[in-house]
């Protein structure tokens, strides 16, 4: 999916530099069977839900799967594990905390079933004697089942969160994000504080330790572990991470991070080595923003791209914010064929991908059917939208979900294109493919983000079809451009 994208974390000489996952995949959950690391994140509103990623050495990814489906509500935060055989994750969405399972990876999960608890961002964690527990937000715990699948008593609060100083800028005192791991007799938490989005200081990831899961648990003395210290950085708003050990036992943080000045962009992934001090307790050793040395592990290829001819089975790399009904969606001979449904362009479930380059272009060849409006969108959700589109012998530009212009075009089949230029968003037609004419209405999109509009999104392109009638897509370009 990533072989399209400009950045290349691997820069093949044994060393990386962040991200490790370009563009918004939010609150990551990682674990490691053998020499296999498994990673989830946040999907939010998209539809499948909480896709499943391969590494073999944390560095590059792979997509293998989503394995969340038939589910209503927006999901976040989740923790990803094995234990005694079976896969879980566990994840929040709409006022409560959920888990599915499965013997296998790639296939076989279970519905979603509700562990009727409150609070948000569950992490699990087992205990000597096999008990298991979900730490939640505000440091509190509730017990779990033996199989893991409901709770068995009431939430008690372990841990009451430090202080943030007056003198430090944060969007607000909010411990969440906890992740408990085992390590040398300790149980370690770690959990976010200071808000998501909002000053570019506000994240950070806080650590604790305690013999015992109901504590008494001690904060670190090297608190924060992770933070933004100054609003010039170029990774601000860091938090939110999940820490696993490597083949050869050194310790990673994986956690995610605004770039500086492309907050439309999303959370991106940024991974970082983590050193244990004599004391027992751990710092991360090295700036998010510099060269550093790999993992030691073999290299993982992914297999998609960006790109799409909509040749095979399957719709490939797509997410669709809220979307139930994939029926909607026909493979053709030529390309893609999509129904329109009847709402406006921001609810009618746009086909989107993830990209975290500064700039790209993408570009679709669309044939309209009378009565259906369809194009390029880009989308950070259903009301605010930048988009171009056919509908009727009108070509039409979108900025901030309302219509900015309209042309005359007098063709139901064209080819259209978008160009993100380090988010001055122009677009652009053409009737053969080869010599395009730009619609001089171009978009200043830096503000269109989480602190504008709240909701922890991205600006994400992708293609759409509402109205009645259908559109086929064809030959679906992606070109990232530095």
């Amino acid at each position: 999916m990533f072989q399209e994208l400009v950045h290349k974390a691997d820069l093949g000489n044994g060393y990386y530099i962040n991200p490790v996952l370009d563009g918004d995949y939010a609150d990551p959950a990682v674990f490691r069977e053998g020499e296999d690391y498994y990673l989830t994140a946040s999907t939010g509103e998209y539809l499948p839900g909480l896709s499943i990623y391969h590494s073999r050495d944390l560095v590059n990814w792979e997509l293998l799967c989503h394995p969340l489906h038939d589910f209503e509500g927006a999901v976040w935060a989740p923790d990803f594990l094995k234990y005694e055989g079976k896969y879980y994750i566990y994840f929040c969405a709409s006022g409560t905390n959920w888990v599915i399972w499965s013997e296998r990876l790639e296939e076989g999960w279970s519905q979603a079933i509700d562990l009727k608890v409150g609070h948000i961002d569950p992490g699990h964690v087992a205990d000597e004697k096999g008990n298991r527990y979900l730490f939640l937000s505000d440091n509190c715990m509730v017990p779990l089942s033996r199989d893991g699948l409901s709770v068995t008593g009431e939430m008690v609060q372990v841990l009451k969160a430090a202080e943030i100083p007056d003198d430090w800028d944060v969007e607000g005192a909010f411990p969440e994000a906890p992740n408990v791991f085992k390590k040398d007799g300790y149980y370690y938490l770690t959990y976010a504080d200071g808000g998501t989005a909002g000053p570019a200081t506000s994240h950070m990831i806080m650590a604790a330790r305690a013999k015992d899961v109901y504590g008494p648990w001690e904060l670190s003395p090297y608190n924060p572990i992770v933070h933004t210290w100054n609003r010039h950085e170029k990774w601000v708003s860091k938090g939110h991470g999940h820490f696993v050990e490597d083949t050869e036992g050194k310790w990673w943080v994986i956690y995610h991070s605004y770039e500086n000045g492309y907050e439309t962009l999303g959370r991106k992934l940024l991974l970082s080595p983590v050193e244990f001090t004599t004391d027992g307790w751990f710092r991360v050793t090295a700036p998010a923003d510099q060269a550093t040395l790999k993992p030691v592990g073999s290299v993982v290829i992914g297999r998609d791209c960006f790109s799409d001819d909509f040749s095979g089975n399957r719709i490939k790399g797509w997410r669709a914010w809220g979307e139930r009904d994939w029926s909607r969606y026909e493979k053709t001979d030529k390309g893609l064929k999509i129904r329109g449904v009847n709402e406006k362009i921001g609810k009618g479930h746009p086909l989107t991908i993830i990209t975290g380059d500064h700039s790209y272009e993408v570009c679709v060849h669309l044939k309209v059917d009378i009565g259906c409006e369809a194009g390029i969108i880009l989308q950070y959700n259903e009301e605010i939208f930048n988009a171009v589109s056919l509908k009727e012998g009108m070509l039409q530009v979108y900025r901030l979900g309302m219509k900015l212009a309209e042309r005359k075009a007098e063709f139901s089949e064209c080819w259209l294109k978008m160009k993100n230029d380090e988010q001055y968003v122009s677009f652009y037609y053409s009737v053969d493919g080869i010599s395009f004419k730009k619609l001089n209405y171009v978009i200043n999109a830096v503000s269109q983000n989480a602190c504008a509009y709240n909701g922890f999104l991205s600006l994400r392109p992708g293609i759409f079809a509402v109205g009645s009638g259908a559109a086929e897509f064809q030959k679906f370009q992606y070109v990232g451009l530095n």
